[in-house]
């Protein structure tokens, strides 16, 4: 399996920041984004979900709402589903993005491929 970019996953690793790339939907009324967040432990408001290395954002956005609201940064508007899945180390997440059918080689900086909420 192919790996994420290792400049992309410096992001992730280095500087702690997300990471997210935009996923083929066959069908134009829809976008659809894969976001990886790295888990970052607070000490003022303890994680309720058991110990996890990375989050994956798996979103649907409806593209003609989408266009409509992100003028006023009200993005979550047209979000239509919404899964999260949580990983303990590298390789869970691999599997969990193969489980997917998403190519790790697609994902950049969240801006670079548009998200609209990372």
């Amino acid at each position: 399996m192919e790996k994420i970019p290792l400049k992309v996953w410096n992001r992730i690793a280095l500087l702690e920041s997300p990471i997210a790339a935009e996923i083929n939907t066959n069908d134009a009324r829809y976008r659809r984004w894969i976001a990886i967040l790295p888990n970052l432990p607070s000490a003022v408001i303890p994680d309720p979900l058991p110990y996890y290395q990375y989050c994956i954002m798996d979103s649907l956005y409806d593209a003609e709402q989408l266009q409509v609201h992100a003028l006023q940064m009200n993005e979550d508007l047209a979000l239509i589903n919404e899964a999260r899945y949580f990983v303990s180390n590298e390789n869970e997440l691999y599997q969990q993005l193969a489980e997917l059918e998403v190519d790790p080689t697609l994902f950049n900086s969240p801006w670079r491929v548009d998200h609209p909420s990372v």
